[in-house]
């Protein structure tokens, strides 16, 4: 009986002892959520069990990494499936590399209350700097002066919102829409009918471009202006183009605020057999520079999505490291596109005072010369 006894003890001691090491196996072979985390610099080209995640995906997974010896900035975008913000992220992820810097991205879903508290999240994990592409200035603002009272600078982007510690960051949009107006009054011989396709109202930037657009045309009072929403959409923006030109057979040119609807709207021109239509453009993407090289569209402004996204990350790391711009405005260089010809009447014709004009040319090789062009040493 004893002997049956120590028998099985002996057993269930064993089977305790096995079961112990299985779960410490089990454990080691976890890692924890920091160990899984992605970087911001990782977000454009890493690649998951054969997977390519988007940058999106790699960008929600991305948190303050614990002990991080470099100034860490918190982004807030409106989305990241929009090219424009894919193509800015792509840029930001380089100056985050640049300046020393670490970049984390979060998508807003086009969603106020999911901006707000993403914000309010970066608040807490203290980062260093929080930029925000707001949705709504108004319904920002408490959360920007949250973060002010937190002592962490803001930038809000394409936006004005006013805090002691936040900065707005903008691209020249009204004056040189004002310019452009004025380039495409000129070539239409200042009499007749043009069309504007702007973004959608209450959008900051398509208000400064539509303002700057119209009181550019307040100087011809022959010449009338037609108005449709694109809602940055370029499906929307050709059937608004189809709709004013089937309504307006007379139409003489148009100004699109964004080149990836200009594009669009372009093709509808070309199916209409309209290609003596004076076509002028926004964004200065490397195919709306190629127009005005061969002559289907006459005019561009150089923005550049990397170029945005790299500038505000530029900025960002500055005031994370301490330094405070006297002016709160701060203004990214922009540039007119346009060939050689056009550029020595825009000069005659006066109306291009203090503007950078480059050629298209010059234009593409800016667009991914952004790192030269506002890096470091600039």
């Amino acid at each position: 009986m004893k002997k049956c006894k120590v028998m099985k003890i002996f057993l269930l001691v064993s089977v305790m002892l096995v079961l112990t090491l299985l779960l410490s196996t089990a454990c080691k072979g976890k890692t924890s959520p920091a160990e899984n985390e992605t970087t911001a610099a990782e977000t454009t080209t890493a690649v998951t069990e054969g997977k390519t995640e988007t940058t999106e995906e790699k960008a929600e997974t991305s948190e303050v990494k614990a002990g991080s010896k470099k100034k860490v900035l918190g982004i807030v975008m409106i989305d990241l499936v929009n090219q424009f913000f894919v193509e800015m992220v792509e840029g930001g992820n380089f100056a985050a590399e640049d300046f020393g810097v670490e970049a984390i991205w979060k998508s807003s879903d086009g969603n106020i209350e999911k901006q707000i508290a993403l914000v309010e999240n970066f608040i807490e994990q203290k980062v260093d700097c929080i930029l925000v592409n707001p949705l709504d200035n108004d319904a920002l603002r408490p959360v920007v002066l949250k973060a002010s009272e937190a002592g962490i600078p803001t930038i809000t982007m394409a936006a004005i919102v006013d805090a002691p510690t936040n900065y707005n960051t903008f691209y020249n949009d009204y004056a040189d829409t004002k310019i452009i107006a004025k380039i495409l009054a000129n070539l239409v011989d200042k009499k007749g009918k043009v069309a504007l396709i702007y973004g959608n109202k209450g959008n900051l930037v398509s208000d400064l471009r539509q303002d700057g657009f119209m009181d550019g045309m307040a100087d011809f009072p022959d010449i009338k202006v037609i108005q449709q929403p694109s809602n940055w959409d370029p499906a929307t923006g050709l059937k608004a183009i189809q709709d004013i030109m089937s309504a307006n057979p007379d139409l003489k040119g148009y100004h699109c605020v964004s080149d990836a609807v200009t594009l669009a709207t372009y093709q509808a021109v070309k199916s209409a057999g309209k290609t003596d239509l004076v076509v002028t453009s926004y964004d200065g993407n490397i195919e709306g520079s190629e127009a005005v090289k061969n002559g289907e569209y006459m005019a561009n402004v150089l923005l550049g999505s990397k170029r945005v996204g790299y500038w505000n990350v530029k900025i960002g790391s500055q005031l994370a490291n301490g330094e405070r711009p006297e002016e709160h405005t701060l203004n990214l260089p922009t540039h007119l596109i346009m060939n050689d010809d056009l550029k020595e009447k825009v000069l005659e014709w006066g109306i291009a005072e203090g503007a950078s004009i480059i050629t298209p040319d010059k234009a593409i090789e800016l667009f991914n010369a952004y790192r030269e062009e506002l890096g470091p040493e600039k």
